[in-house]
């Protein structure tokens, strides 16, 4: 199955046998827990029996009954602890089971979705995926938790129903007969609240949007003073979100409000057929008591079976989410007879290389031959398949058509952990982990010495504002109330010191410069020029300019090659790569609007 196809939705039954599947890898605790479920069962039963026995001395007069009751009554009161002991027992071992399973579906999740490849996060929206990898696995607690309330009703119901039957097979069979009358409606229900389970989500999710939207945007809402139409479509969510919530309460309500009403038709039965034998002698006064009591009794786990049943519907439309997540099967992984990849590459071609994305060609027929330590520049207008060229070397897709081939051997066939190796990328959007500078710098390497980590901090011009921070190396840096902020030049030559830190033989850089001011810029292009030093190097490139000592330039226009050479070759021999330099004024720098020269570049264009 692609990771991109829905699953089947589980059912009431599949996801019943999920968490009985997640339990059982637990054993002792699954042990435990159904020990003491089937003890507080029997004692539920046999504290019937004490009761009838106990009242049957009510018909015994003199010492030797009173001492009998009094006994009786020390019995039932042992009998009531123990079933006490064993239902809170099994209570405590339930939570410890779903705890347990829940801690284990978040890590099982977690390490699915790192597996996942990088389609599957572009089809899939930012919230669904945190829903998923929290919220949606409370879904796992409560159906572990209610397969465990499952057994626990189960076990006292059957108690119950033998004890009954021993003292009046008939009378039970009258008693238990419309319970199925009763368990219909749960059903009918049950549709009703699936459905509305999966609008609570939808609402759950548009409401996650808002929160993350307003996060990550509020420059922007504060900008165009959007803060009261933001409040408002957060507002329609939260109104939507408790309609639904009101209408699963009313949908479990009216199904227990049934099943109560037809199962008192069945104590009445009881008590009239009951009243009449013993009013005929054949069955006691102390019989048809413990009977009735049976039957009430019987009733409250028939009723915890009903609200088990409701909890599962509830928690189905979130659990069929991390059930799709968990059942996805990456796009890209590493063939049967996958190759190693060692050292640097001696060439890099791209073969007739075509890719689609959403049905709209971003590259198309792209062939090119690259060679060990050359510096490739990549240029086009935006939109024109530049990251995604990236992307098809770093294999996070497949090409739609045609193949890149490393020293002669389709990347498909090279394994991805050699291939991931090869490359190293510094974006111009450079991302922080949540931890120290030394962590950031070695996340490529975790195993890289002090040292080293030292000497490529000291190479990205970076060592120096390292050590004047509170606490060097080990100060947290990325979000939260103890990280310290960076700046976008000390982001970018982290981002570069974890490159020179991995000392792979390809470089990527995707924009790596664009988004920083002149100062900055300086001391980071003298860190990316060390870090070419020996490799062979991609960049992605806004401003022509720093492409000029580059050995050749990629130029891209609609997903087509349109010009291969270098910087003054281009401007001779390529219409677009001229176009772009005339753009920028023929030195690299974005013209003032309504300017002659800004005039002179759109009549170029």
């Amino acid at each position: 199955m692609s990771e991109t196809h829905p699953t089947r939705g589980l059912g009431v039954a599949g996801a019943l046998a999920q968490g009985c599947r997640m339990m059982l890898q637990r054993p002792w605790l699954a042990a435990g827990l159904l020990s003491t479920t089937l003890a507080q069962g029997v004692l539920q039963g046999l504290l019937l029996v004490a009761l009838r026995n106990t009242l049957m001395g009510f018909d015994h007069v003199g010492v030797s009954g009173g001492l009998g009751l009094l006994l009786g009554a020390i019995l039932i009161y042992m009998i009531w602890l123990g079933r006490a002991l064993t239902t809170a027992s099994a209570e405590v071992l339930s939570t410890r089971l779903a705890d347990s399973v829940e801690i284990a579906a978040i890590k099982q999740l977690m390490a699915k979705l790192l597996t996942l490849s990088v389609r599957f996060y572009d089809r899939n929206r930012q919230e669904d995926i945190v829903l998923a990898s929290y919220h949606d696995l409370k879904s796992m607690r409560n159906v572990t938790q209610a397969v465990g309330e499952l057994v626990l009703h189960g076990s006292r119901m059957i108690g119950l129903v033998v004890v009954a039957a021993m003292m009046s097979p008939t009378l039970t069979l009258i008693g238990l007969i419309i319970v199925p009358l009763g368990l219909l409606p749960a059903h009918w229900f049950g549709e009703r609240l699936l459905r509305s389970a999966a609008e609570q989500r939808n609402a759950v999710a548009a409401l996650s949007t808002g929160f993350l939207h307003i996060a990550s945007g509020i420059r922007h809402i504060k900008l165009n003073r959007g803060e009261e139409r933001v409040l408002e479509q957060a507002t329609a969510n939260a109104e939507a979100y408790q309609v639904n919530l009101e209408r699963s309460t009313r949908a479990a309500a009216a199904a227990r409000l049934l099943f109560e009403g037809v199962s008192g038709l069945g104590l009445v039965l009881v008590l009239t057929l009951g009243g009449r034998d013993v009013a005929s002698g054949a069955l006691s006064w102390q019989s048809l008591l413990s009977l009735l009591v049976a039957v009430v009794a019987v009733y409250s786990p028939m009723l915890g079976i009903l609200n088990v049943y409701a909890k599962v519907q509830t928690n189905l439309a979130t659990l069929d989410r991390v059930h799709h997540i968990m059942r996805s099967v990456p796009d890209i992984q590493d063939a049967a007879d996958a190759r190693p990849l060692r050292g640097s590459p001696s060439t890099i071609e791209l073969r007739d290389v075509s890719f689609s994305y959403g049905g709209r060609a971003a590259l198309q027929h792209v062939s090119v031959a690259i060679h060990r330590g050359e510096t490739i520049g990549i240029v086009g207008p935006s939109g024109s398949g530049k990251s995604t060229l990236v992307a098809l070397l770093l294999r996070f897709y497949d090409p739609t058509q045609g193949s890149i081939v490393i020293d002669g051997v389709d990347i498909r066939q090279i394994r991805l952990a050699d291939l991931i190796d090869t490359f190293a990328l510094v974006q111009q959007d450079s991302f922080l982990l949540q931890g120290t500078v030394a962590e950031n710098i070695r996340f490529a390497r975790p195993d890289a010495s002090m040292a080293d980590v030292i000497a490529a901090s000291k190479a990205a011009n970076l060592h120096d504002e390292i050590m004047a921070m509170e606490r060097g190396y080990d100060t947290l840096i990325g979000t939260g109330p103890e990280a310290r902020g960076l700046s976008g030049g000390q982001r970018q030559r982290l981002c570069i010191a974890a490159a020179l830190l991995k000392n792979a033989p390809v470089l990527l850089l995707d924009e790596a410069t664009s988004s920083l001011d002149s100062v900055s810029e300086a001391t980071v292009q003298v860190a990316i020029n060390r870090l070419m030093l020996g490799r062979t190097t991609f960049m992605i490139a806004h401003r022509l300019s720093t492409l000029r000592h580059a050995d050749r330039i990629l130029v891209l226009d609609e997903g087509k090659l349109v010009g291969v050479g270098r910087h003054d070759d281009l401007l001779r021999s390529c219409p677009t790569f001229r176009s772009l330099w005339a753009a920028q004024g023929g030195r690299g720098r974005p013209l003032e609007e309504g300017s002659t020269e800004s005039r002179l570049a759109l009549e170029a264009r």
